[in-house]
Protein backbone atom coordinates (compact mmCIF):
# COMPACT_ATOMS: atom_id res chain seq x y z
CA UNK A 1 0.00 0.00 0.00
CA UNK A 2 0.63 3.54 -0.38
CA UNK A 3 3.67 5.00 2.46
CA UNK A 4 4.36 8.39 3.85
CA UNK A 5 7.93 9.51 3.86
CA UNK A 6 9.22 12.70 2.85
CA UNK A 7 12.85 14.53 3.56
CA UNK A 8 14.26 18.00 2.92
CA UNK A 9 18.18 18.50 2.72
CA UNK A 10 19.33 22.06 2.47
CA UNK A 11 22.50 22.53 -0.27
CA UNK A 12 25.04 25.02 0.75
CA UNK A 13 29.02 25.08 -0.06
CA UNK A 14 29.69 25.75 3.72
CA UNK A 15 27.84 22.63 4.50
CA UNK A 16 30.03 20.76 1.90
CA UNK A 17 27.47 20.28 -0.74
CA UNK A 18 27.32 21.17 -3.95
CA UNK A 19 24.08 22.23 -5.76
CA UNK A 20 25.06 21.04 -8.88
CA UNK A 21 26.66 17.53 -7.89
CA UNK A 22 22.88 17.12 -6.29
CA UNK A 23 21.45 17.98 -9.69
CA UNK A 24 23.75 15.68 -11.52
CA UNK A 25 22.88 12.45 -9.09
CA UNK A 26 19.33 13.14 -9.27
CA UNK A 27 19.38 13.82 -13.15
CA UNK A 28 22.00 11.22 -14.13
CA UNK A 29 23.81 13.71 -16.72
CA UNK A 30 27.21 14.64 -16.06
CA UNK A 31 27.09 18.58 -15.17
CA UNK A 32 30.43 20.74 -14.87
CA UNK A 33 30.90 22.55 -11.51
CA UNK A 34 32.07 26.03 -12.98
CA UNK A 35 33.70 27.35 -9.23
CA UNK A 36 35.58 23.64 -9.40
CA UNK A 37 36.43 22.92 -13.16
CA UNK A 38 34.97 19.43 -11.87
CA UNK A 39 32.41 16.85 -13.81
CA UNK A 40 30.14 15.52 -11.60
CA UNK A 41 28.88 12.68 -13.10
CA UNK A 42 27.49 8.71 -11.35
CA UNK A 43 26.77 5.44 -11.85
CA UNK A 44 23.18 3.56 -12.05
CA UNK A 45 21.61 5.65 -14.57
CA UNK A 46 19.09 3.27 -15.56
CA UNK A 47 17.10 3.55 -12.09
CA UNK A 48 16.32 7.12 -13.70
CA UNK A 49 12.47 6.56 -14.76
CA UNK A 50 12.21 10.21 -15.81
CA UNK A 51 13.47 14.00 -15.27
CA UNK A 52 12.47 17.95 -16.05
CA UNK A 53 12.76 21.37 -15.06
CA UNK A 54 9.89 23.67 -14.05
CA UNK A 55 10.26 27.44 -13.93
CA UNK A 56 8.59 30.48 -13.63
CA UNK A 57 5.65 31.47 -16.10
CA UNK A 58 7.39 33.69 -18.68
CA UNK A 59 10.92 32.61 -17.63
CA UNK A 60 13.08 31.39 -21.40
CA UNK A 61 13.99 27.64 -21.08
CA UNK A 62 17.34 26.73 -19.38
CA UNK A 63 19.22 23.64 -18.81
CA UNK A 64 19.96 22.52 -15.38
CA UNK A 65 24.06 22.83 -15.40
CA UNK A 66 22.98 26.95 -16.59
CA UNK A 67 20.81 26.78 -13.38
CA UNK A 68 22.88 25.69 -10.67
CA UNK A 69 26.03 26.78 -11.67
CA UNK A 70 24.28 30.48 -11.65
CA UNK A 71 22.74 29.55 -8.49
CA UNK A 72 25.91 28.83 -6.59
CA UNK A 73 27.48 31.80 -8.52
CA UNK A 74 25.22 34.40 -6.76
CA UNK A 75 25.89 32.68 -3.27
CA UNK A 76 26.32 34.81 -0.69
CA UNK A 77 28.02 32.86 1.54
CA UNK A 78 27.80 31.83 5.38
CA UNK A 79 24.71 29.68 5.81
CA UNK A 80 22.68 30.49 3.18
CA UNK A 81 21.42 27.96 1.59
CA UNK A 82 21.11 27.74 -2.50
CA UNK A 83 18.88 25.13 -2.80
CA UNK A 84 16.95 22.61 -1.07
CA UNK A 85 16.53 19.31 -1.80
CA UNK A 86 12.92 17.44 -1.00
CA UNK A 87 13.07 13.40 -1.62
CA UNK A 88 9.42 11.55 -1.34
CA UNK A 89 7.97 8.06 -2.01
CA UNK A 90 5.77 7.63 -4.38
CA UNK A 91 2.66 5.60 -4.64
CA UNK A 92 3.14 2.69 -6.31
CA UNK A 93 0.13 2.23 -6.62
CA UNK A 94 -0.28 4.80 -9.80
CA UNK A 95 1.83 4.60 -12.84
CA UNK A 96 4.70 6.35 -14.66
CA UNK A 97 2.13 9.17 -15.74
CA UNK A 98 0.64 9.40 -12.44
CA UNK A 99 3.55 9.81 -10.85
CA UNK A 100 4.90 12.65 -12.72
CA UNK A 101 1.81 14.03 -12.38
CA UNK A 102 2.23 13.75 -8.64
CA UNK A 103 5.52 15.47 -9.00
CA UNK A 104 4.62 18.24 -10.89
CA UNK A 105 1.86 19.38 -9.02
CA UNK A 106 4.53 19.69 -5.79
CA UNK A 107 7.13 21.49 -7.76
CA UNK A 108 3.75 23.75 -8.28
CA UNK A 109 3.87 24.77 -4.93
CA UNK A 110 7.17 26.72 -5.00
CA UNK A 111 6.15 29.15 -8.54
CA UNK A 112 8.52 31.70 -8.19
CA UNK A 113 11.59 28.83 -7.55
CA UNK A 114 13.71 27.15 -10.39
CA UNK A 115 12.26 23.22 -9.78
CA UNK A 116 14.82 20.80 -10.92
CA UNK A 117 12.84 16.61 -10.60
CA UNK A 118 13.25 13.43 -11.32
CA UNK A 119 11.42 10.04 -10.66
CA UNK A 120 13.66 6.97 -9.72
CA UNK A 121 12.62 3.33 -10.13
CA UNK A 122 14.90 0.53 -9.78
CA UNK A 123 11.87 -1.69 -10.18
CA UNK A 124 12.60 -2.79 -6.19
CA UNK A 125 9.06 -1.57 -4.85
CA UNK A 126 10.36 2.03 -4.11
CA UNK A 127 9.79 4.20 -6.55
CA UNK A 128 10.61 7.88 -5.44
CA UNK A 129 11.35 11.75 -6.48
CA UNK A 130 14.32 14.28 -6.13
CA UNK A 131 13.19 17.96 -6.38
CA UNK A 132 15.88 20.28 -6.21
CA UNK A 133 14.34 23.81 -5.35
CA UNK A 134 16.13 27.45 -6.01
CA UNK A 135 16.50 28.83 -2.77
CA UNK A 136 15.87 32.20 -4.63
CA UNK A 137 13.34 33.60 -6.62
CA UNK A 138 14.02 33.13 -10.45
CA UNK A 139 13.15 35.43 -13.02
CA UNK A 140 13.75 36.38 -16.23
CA UNK A 141 17.10 38.61 -15.02
CA UNK A 142 18.01 35.64 -13.33
CA UNK A 143 17.82 34.93 -9.25
CA UNK A 144 16.30 37.63 -7.25
CA UNK A 145 17.95 38.04 -3.93
CA UNK A 146 15.46 40.21 -1.02
CA UNK A 147 16.57 43.95 -0.74
CA UNK A 148 16.05 43.32 2.73
CA UNK A 149 17.78 40.61 4.79
CA UNK A 150 14.89 38.42 6.39
CA UNK A 151 17.57 37.11 9.09
CA UNK A 152 20.93 36.97 10.42
CA UNK A 153 23.04 34.86 12.24
CA UNK A 154 23.40 35.74 16.12
CA UNK A 155 27.09 33.92 18.42
CA UNK A 156 27.02 33.31 21.98
CA UNK A 157 30.08 35.27 23.11
CA UNK A 158 31.70 35.27 26.33
CA UNK A 159 32.76 38.51 27.72
CA UNK A 160 36.73 38.12 29.56
CA UNK A 161 34.89 38.02 33.19
CA UNK A 162 32.56 35.21 31.94
CA UNK A 163 29.32 36.74 31.26
CA UNK A 164 27.43 35.47 28.32
CA UNK A 165 26.00 38.14 25.00
CA UNK A 166 24.98 37.45 22.08
CA UNK A 167 26.31 39.09 19.23
CA UNK A 168 25.15 39.14 15.30
CA UNK A 169 27.61 38.06 12.75
CA UNK A 170 27.83 41.19 11.48
CA UNK A 171 28.51 43.02 14.79
CA UNK A 172 31.63 40.62 15.48
CA UNK A 173 34.28 42.37 14.34
CA UNK A 174 33.98 45.04 16.85
CA UNK A 175 33.03 42.89 19.50
CA UNK A 176 35.93 40.98 18.75
CA UNK A 177 37.89 44.43 19.34
CA UNK A 178 36.79 44.85 22.72
CA UNK A 179 37.76 41.60 23.73
CA UNK A 180 34.48 38.92 23.41
CA UNK A 181 35.23 35.62 22.21
CA UNK A 182 33.04 33.14 20.69
CA UNK A 183 31.58 30.14 22.78
CA UNK A 184 32.26 26.29 21.17
CA UNK A 185 30.81 22.96 22.07
CA UNK A 186 33.16 20.68 23.47
CA UNK A 187 33.21 17.09 23.71
CA UNK A 188 32.84 16.57 27.49
CA UNK A 189 29.70 18.15 26.99
CA UNK A 190 30.36 21.93 28.44
CA UNK A 191 30.68 25.03 26.57
CA UNK A 192 33.91 27.05 26.24
CA UNK A 193 35.78 29.76 24.56
CA UNK A 194 39.16 29.23 23.39
CA UNK A 195 41.06 30.92 25.70
CA UNK A 196 39.19 28.97 28.76
CA UNK A 197 39.49 25.93 26.90
CA UNK A 198 43.37 26.48 26.60
CA UNK A 199 43.59 27.66 30.35
CA UNK A 200 42.33 23.89 31.34
CA UNK A 201 44.82 22.24 28.78
CA UNK A 202 42.40 21.73 25.77
CA UNK A 203 42.93 22.39 22.07
CA UNK A 204 40.65 22.80 18.75
CA UNK A 205 40.93 18.59 18.75
CA UNK A 206 38.42 19.19 21.69
CA UNK A 207 35.68 20.73 20.16
CA UNK A 208 32.49 18.76 19.25
CA UNK A 209 32.58 20.88 15.98
CA UNK A 210 34.41 23.55 14.59
CA UNK A 211 31.66 25.92 14.18
CA UNK A 212 31.04 27.92 17.16
CA UNK A 213 27.50 28.07 18.79
CA UNK A 214 25.23 30.10 17.44
CA UNK A 215 21.62 30.76 16.22
CA UNK A 216 19.50 32.40 13.05
CA UNK A 217 17.23 34.76 14.12
CA UNK A 218 14.22 36.20 11.93
CA UNK A 219 14.55 39.73 11.54
CA UNK A 220 11.00 39.95 13.11
CA UNK A 221 12.26 38.58 16.15
CA UNK A 222 11.25 35.00 15.48
CA UNK A 223 13.29 32.22 15.51
CA UNK A 224 14.45 30.79 12.07
CA UNK A 225 14.10 27.16 13.17
CA UNK A 226 10.40 27.37 14.28
CA UNK A 227 9.86 29.36 10.56
CA UNK A 228 11.76 26.16 9.12
CA UNK A 229 9.88 23.43 10.77
CA UNK A 230 6.24 25.50 10.09
CA UNK A 231 7.41 25.55 6.30
CA UNK A 232 8.69 22.25 6.17
CA UNK A 233 5.17 20.81 8.17
CA UNK A 234 3.17 22.61 5.69
CA UNK A 235 5.17 21.48 3.06
CA UNK A 236 4.86 17.53 4.32
CA UNK A 237 0.59 18.15 4.28
CA UNK A 238 0.84 19.79 0.77
CA UNK A 239 2.29 16.44 -0.34
CA UNK A 240 0.15 14.23 1.16
CA UNK A 241 -2.99 16.06 -0.07
CA UNK A 242 -1.44 16.29 -3.64
CA UNK A 243 -1.19 12.33 -3.30
CA UNK A 244 -4.45 11.40 -1.87
CA UNK A 245 -5.75 13.02 -4.87
CA UNK A 246 -4.23 11.38 -7.31
CA UNK A 247 -4.60 7.90 -5.16
CA UNK A 248 -8.67 8.84 -5.26
CA UNK A 249 -8.80 9.52 -9.33
CA UNK A 250 -6.52 6.45 -10.00
CA UNK A 251 -9.00 4.37 -7.61
CA UNK A 252 -12.07 5.80 -9.66
CA UNK A 253 -10.39 5.02 -12.95
CA UNK A 254 -10.27 1.47 -12.02
CA UNK A 255 -12.55 0.83 -9.64
CA UNK A 256 -10.94 -0.29 -6.78
CA UNK A 257 -10.70 0.96 -3.22
CA UNK A 258 -8.88 3.96 -2.62
CA UNK A 259 -5.49 4.39 -0.87
CA UNK A 260 -4.54 7.27 1.37
CA UNK A 261 -0.92 8.72 2.88
CA UNK A 262 -0.71 10.58 6.32
CA UNK A 263 1.80 13.55 6.61
CA UNK A 264 1.16 13.35 10.82
CA UNK A 265 3.03 10.98 12.94
CA UNK A 266 1.87 8.08 14.79
CA UNK A 267 1.91 10.48 18.07
CA UNK A 268 0.15 13.21 16.11
CA UNK A 269 -2.54 10.83 15.31
CA UNK A 270 -2.70 9.32 18.82
CA UNK A 271 -1.53 6.26 17.86
CA UNK A 272 0.50 4.11 19.92
CA UNK A 273 1.72 1.90 17.20
CA UNK A 274 5.94 2.16 16.73
CA UNK A 275 6.31 3.57 12.89
CA UNK A 276 7.99 1.65 10.37
CA UNK A 277 11.65 3.46 9.37
CA UNK A 278 12.01 4.08 5.17
CA UNK A 279 13.74 0.92 3.80
CA UNK A 280 15.32 2.10 0.63
CA UNK A 281 15.81 0.33 -2.73
CA UNK A 282 17.08 -2.43 -2.84
CA UNK A 283 21.75 -3.27 -2.06
CA UNK A 284 21.84 -0.12 -0.21
CA UNK A 285 23.82 -0.25 2.95
CA UNK A 286 21.61 -1.18 5.46
CA UNK A 287 18.78 -1.99 3.48
CA UNK A 288 18.49 -5.50 4.41
CA UNK A 289 18.98 -4.16 8.24
CA UNK A 290 16.54 -2.00 7.58
CA UNK A 291 13.83 -4.43 5.97
CA UNK A 292 14.14 -7.07 9.24
CA UNK A 293 13.29 -4.41 12.04
CA UNK A 294 10.93 -3.00 9.96
CA UNK A 295 9.71 -6.78 9.98
CA UNK A 296 9.74 -6.88 13.75
CA UNK A 297 8.29 -3.46 14.18
CA UNK A 298 5.15 -4.91 12.11
CA UNK A 299 5.10 -8.33 14.34
CA UNK A 300 5.12 -6.12 17.50
CA UNK A 301 2.34 -3.75 16.22
CA UNK A 302 0.56 -6.79 14.85
CA UNK A 303 0.51 -8.18 18.77
CA UNK A 304 -0.03 -4.85 19.76
CA UNK A 305 -3.54 -4.76 17.34
CA UNK A 306 -4.15 -8.35 18.97
CA UNK A 307 -4.19 -7.26 22.28
CA UNK A 308 -5.81 -4.35 22.00
CA UNK A 309 -8.78 -6.07 20.54
CA UNK A 310 -9.13 -8.51 22.70
CA UNK A 311 -9.24 -5.81 25.44
CA UNK A 312 -11.99 -3.89 23.55
CA UNK A 313 -13.63 -7.38 23.04
CA UNK A 314 -13.10 -7.33 27.53
CA UNK A 315 -14.13 -3.56 27.84
CA UNK A 316 -17.31 -4.53 25.39
CA UNK A 317 -18.40 -7.09 27.82
CA UNK A 318 -17.48 -5.65 31.25
CA UNK A 319 -19.55 -2.28 29.53
CA UNK A 320 -22.14 -4.88 29.16
CA UNK A 321 -22.28 -6.11 32.53
CA UNK A 322 -22.07 -3.05 33.85
CA UNK A 323 -25.37 -1.92 31.97
CA UNK A 324 -27.16 -5.45 33.45
CA UNK A 325 -25.84 -4.52 36.67
CA UNK A 326 -27.61 -0.70 36.36
CA UNK A 327 -30.93 -2.39 35.21
CA UNK A 328 -31.19 -4.56 38.59
CA UNK A 329 -30.64 -1.60 40.56
CA UNK A 330 -33.09 0.55 38.55
CA UNK A 331 -34.94 -2.61 39.05
CA UNK A 332 -34.63 -2.79 42.64
CA UNK A 333 -35.11 0.58 42.68
CA UNK A 334 -38.61 0.53 41.51
CA UNK A 335 -39.56 -2.26 43.60
CA UNK A 336 -38.85 -0.81 46.43
CA UNK A 337 -40.51 2.43 46.00
CA UNK A 338 -43.35 0.01 44.96
CA UNK A 339 -43.01 -1.35 48.49
CA UNK A 340 -42.87 1.78 50.01
CA UNK A 341 -45.60 3.11 48.39
CA UNK A 342 -47.93 0.03 49.70
CA UNK A 343 -47.06 0.32 53.04
CA UNK A 344 -47.08 3.94 53.25
CA UNK A 345 -51.05 3.44 51.81
CA UNK A 346 -51.95 0.11 54.31
CA UNK A 347 -50.40 3.17 57.13
CA UNK A 348 -52.70 5.63 55.99
CA UNK A 349 -55.33 3.22 55.66
CA UNK A 350 -55.08 2.15 59.31
CA UNK A 351 -54.88 5.92 60.59
CA UNK A 352 -58.24 6.21 58.82
CA UNK A 353 -59.81 3.68 60.45
CA UNK A 354 -58.84 4.52 63.22
CA UNK A 355 -60.21 8.41 63.26
CA UNK A 356 -64.02 7.07 62.22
Amino acid sequence: MAIYHLNARGIAPARGSSAVASAAYQSGETLRDEATGELKRYARAERIADTGIVLPGGMPALDRQTIWNEAQRVYAGGNELVAKRYEFALPHELDLDGQRACVLDFCSLFNDRACDWAIHDSGDGNPHAHVLVSALAIGPGGFERPKAHKSTKVYLCRYPDGSNVMVEARDWKAAKAEGIEKVYNFKDGERRTMSQAEAQGLTKDDRKTKTPVAVTAKMDGTKAFDAEKAELTSIRAAWAGIANRHLAQAAAMTGSAPQSIDHRSNKDRYMDEQPTVHEGGAGLIGHADRVKLNEEIKARNERLRVLRAELQQEGAALEQLQREVAELERQRGRIEKAKRGRVQGRHKGALAKRRR
